[in-house]
């Protein structure tokens, strides 16, 4: 598992630290040099997971993430928990819930 956020390094390390879950990367825009949805931070998160897209499921958190995962051909299951609008042109998600619940049927 790995985590790409658009937090500083040091709060990406902070944040996932407080999920008591073992991440074998952490991928923040400071250290890819480039902000979500830039494709740049996801291939990276992929290049160090030594995985191909197709075989990788993203969870995102926000919409704009859809347009960053598109670009990969990155499997993208939004996590909607406060109902936000979708962006204009934004591409369609594998799923879209409100809770993780239902991602445990994809995996």
């Amino acid at each position: 598992m790995g985590i790409v956020t658009n937090c500083s390094g040091e709060l990406g390390q902070l944040a996932a630290a407080r999920t008591g879950a073992d991440f074998a990367v952490i991928v923040t825009a400071e250290r890819a040099g480039f902000y979500k949805p830039h494709p740049q931070p996801y291939q990276m998160a992929l290049d160090a997971l030594g995985v191909a897209s197709e075989r990788c499921l993203f969870v995102a958190g926000s919409p704009y993430d859809l347009f960053g995962t598109r670009r990969l051909d990155l499997p993208t299951y939004w996590h909607d928990r406060v109902g936000l609008a979708v962006p204009a042109g934004a591409p369609v998600p594998l799923r879209r819930e409100k809770t993780l619940t239902p991602l445990l049927d994809l995996l």
